[in-house]
């Protein structure tokens, strides 16, 4: 499973960097969001299915940070190109946030079984 999920991420990762070098209105902003968002989902994905978390846990966080994941790399292709005021780009960081909070308290809470 954890290999797949490592193919899965750099195929979807390659498929993205080809897909910015030959479309022209693909901008080099949005290509590298867009990189660093499938890079982050698939670390997010590998370490929760590789961690010691309950089967239940793992099932639930790696179907949300599929879904979230897919939310923020829509989000990451939309982004206008200014960085300020930039709502696309907050949404994305804060699905992050939100990812790496669940994922800290299911940590935390296999901890003090």
């Amino acid at each position: 499973m954890k290999r797949t999920i490592l193919m899965t991420g750099t195929v979807l990762l390659l498929f993205n960097t080809l897909i910015g070098l030959i479309i022209s209105f693909y901008p080099l902003f949005n290509c590298i969001m867009t990189d660093l968002s499938i890079a982050i989902s698939t670390a997010l994905i590998y370490y929760t299915a590789s961690d010691r978390l309950d089967d239940g846990y793992k099932i639930g966080l790696i179907w949300l940070f599929s879904f979230t994941g897919f939310i923020r790399t829509i989000c990451c292709i939309l982004l206008p190109q200014e960085t300020g005021n930039n709502i696309p780009l907050i949404i994305a960081a804060g699905i992050l946030l939100v990812e790496i909070l669940l994922l800290t308290i299911s940590i935390a809470l296999l901890s003090k079984k």
